[in-house]
């Protein structure tokens, strides 16, 4: 029997053949789909239309949806919702009126009111101590490189360790980690694949090979959002992202959906990638997330005689951090053994623990671990004990 998630991504597949006669357009690329909700074989549909659409039109509308939806295995029930742009804009509006309530409702005896988050109240992520973020303002600078070596590294300081693959346009931990297999689904949550010993969630698990993904704004909220809370990451220390590169709608869901404790902003020492770096950086202070510091990725390359060459540039990437009042927590040397790994699926820091690099990620570990201790701490030994120790017992 399929589970919810793999029949959610047939229903977006299926409302990309519905056509909207007015737009010339299916209604996936018209943005009128504003959320798709699966549970139990029951598949919720919120359609936008614009206000004072022909009756008729929409009708059909909602037939054709019917018929595409209704066709996938798995399906029990369809429901269409439908809802117009201004009704969307005054819920936006009565929460940002809520907002400002609640803001002019907070004592005024002197001291300076602390600064309204922009996005809505998020919600912990059950069983989960701390989550961390990393990001890159730009492709191309091995941001996911440094999340799966970063999570692999917490693993060896002693903690117990999951890895979230939310790169939606290009998900490659399956690649780097090395497993192709498919999540199971026990008691309605999805179960975490297993690698080196983190607990991973990717979309690159659910998809078949080469296939694109087109999804728009809703529906990529809609998935960030179902990794977060219908994946079982109970009792766990740490949670690592791997974020999609630039500032969109990931990063916005991520910061909507989950308190993010920390974020990890990877750059290489060019200029080109320091310009995005601090675009990254100001996002993340916009969202109200305490950005842990820099890595620089890429930061040289050492010779097997030990010469060094800065092929990206020298102190850039530790003159920026200054400037944007941050830290710089790791310096990561270019080295082929991590590109070797990377595509056998052994990370550098299992394929060759005792490297240079392998102690690169191990001091961003540490780094940050002090910056966000969990109870209890690791032993160093790669056994838990302090928080969630419980659930071994």
């Amino acid at each position: 029997m399929k589970d919810d998630f793999s029949i959610k991504g047939e229903v977006i597949s299926a409302l990309e053949t519905v056509e909207d006669s007015a737009k010339n357009k299916n209604i996936i690329d018209a943005h009128m789909v504003e959320q798709v909700d699966v549970d139990s074989g029951v598949v919720d549909i919120t359609l936008v239309v614009e206000q004072g659409r022909d009756r008729n039109e929409r009708f059909a509308l909602e037939d054709a949806i019917y018929d595409a939806v209704e066709a996938i295995a798995g399906v029990q029930e369809v429901k269409v919702k439908t809802t117009t742009p201004k009704a969307i804009e005054r819920e936006q509006n009565a929460d940002s009126s809520a907002g400002s309530k609640a803001a002019s409702a907070a004592p005024s005896g002197g001291a300076k009111a602390p600064k309204q988050p922009s996005v809505p109240q998020a919600e912990p992520v059950q069983g989960v101590g701390k989550v961390i973020a990393v990001a890159s303002g730009k492709g191309g600078v091995g941001k996911s490189t440094v999340a799966v070596n970063l999570a692999l590294a917490l693993k060896e300081k002693g903690h117990r360790v999951g890895l979230l693959d939310i790169d939606i346009y290009g998900p490659s931990l399956p690649t780097l980690l090395g497993i192709m297999d498919r999540p199971s689904v026990a008691d309605r949550r999805i179960v975490p694949l297993q690698a080196h010993g983190l607990r991973i969630m990717s979309l690159g698990f659910l998809m078949e090979d080469d296939t694109p993904v087109i999804w728009r704004g809703p529906i990529v909220t809609g998935i960030i959002r179902q990794f977060l809370r219908d994946v079982d990451w109970s009792g766990l220390d740490y949670l690592v992202v791997d974020m999609p590169p630039g500032t969109g709608d990931a990063q916005l869901a991520l910061a909507q959906t989950v308190p993010v404790d920390g974020a990890v902003v990877v750059t290489t020492p060019s200029e080109l990638a320091l310009i995005d770096a601090a675009r990254g950086f100001e996002m993340f202070r916009t969202l109200n997330i305490d950005v842990l510091g820099v890595v620089e990725n890429m930061s040289k390359f050492i010779t097997p005689d030990g010469e060094e060459f800065f092929i990206f540039g020298e102190g850039s990437v530790e003159k920026e951090a200054e400037r944007l009042n941050t830290e710089l927590l790791a310096s990561i040397p270019l080295d082929p053994a991590v590109r070797k790994g990377g595509d056998e699926g052994s990370p550098v820091v299992v394929s060759a623990p005792d490297s240079e690099t392998s102690k690169a990620f191990l001091e961003l570990a540490e780094s940050v671990i002090e910056r966000q201790p969990v109870e209890g701490g690791g032993d160093g030994d790669g056994k838990k004990k302090g928080l969630f120790s419980f659930l071994k017992g």
